[in-house]
């Protein structure tokens, strides 16, 4: 069955500009994944500091293995300091 995830982050003013390069990798490998039907990152034009990323998986084994990849570990660990609170994450139908 499809993953279908909704994650929320909201990022300090000052580290807007950091955050969208940080995804720049991310967005990129994620979408060369095997299992990634669709990837992608999201600006509210109200708030500037909320992102949002509506991702789509074959699966849960794919999901799964996304969030094993460099790539993706990489990203957490970079960004966790331009965080403004912690990030929401949804999996939906």
């Amino acid at each position: 069955m499809e993953k279908f995830i909704v994650a929320q982050f909201f990022i300090k003013p000052e580290h807007i500009s950091e955050f969208r390069t940080l995804t720049n990798d991310l967005i990129k490998n994620t979408r060369l994944e095997p299992g990634n039907i669709s990837y992608h990152l999201y600006q509210d034009v109200e708030d500037h500091t909320h992102f949002v990323f509506n991702e789509q998986f074959k699966d849960q084994t794919s999901f799964d293995t996304h969030t094993q990849t460099a790539h993706f570990n990489t990203f957490i660990a970079a960004a966790e300091h331009t965080y403004a609170k912690a990030p929401l994450i949804d999996i939906i139908r």
